[in-house]
């Protein structure tokens, strides 16, 4: 489940952007971080827990507030269902049966009027 969370954190330098990115950055299934305008953090990732994130971000910057957890859904759902496979149409066939004939029997008389 891919998660995409906004954080306002209260960030006064281009050096405070940078620490709270490596903050972001370290926390587990981070996939990506970003930064939207002069205050907020933006963490793309698989089951990223936002409050521990959060708790993180606080002890470097006090104030940080979580504005929005969003779940996207994945595109690899939609690429299965685009691949193509073939179908399991195996139905069991039995051989045919062998029929053996004598070609020459002597209790017979033979087709033949030459012989």
């Amino acid at each position: 489940m891919k998660q995409k969370i906004v954080m306002e954190v209260s960030m006064n330098s281009s050096k405070h952007r940078t620490r709270a990115m490596k903050i972001a950055a370290v926390a587990n299934g981070v996939n990506s971080v970003g930064i939207e305008g002069t205050g907020k953090v933006v963490v793309i990732g698989d089951e990223v827990d936002s409050v521990k994130l959060a708790r993180a971000l606080r002890k470097k910057f006090g104030h940080v507030m979580i504005v929005s957890v969003k779940e996207e859904k994945e595109e690899k759902k939609k690429e299965e269902k685009d691949e193509l496979y073939w179908p399991y149409n195996y139905s069991h066939h039995y051989p045919a049966p062998l029929v053996y004939e004598d070609i020459y029997s002597p209790s017979q008389p033979p087709i033949c009027s030459i012989l």
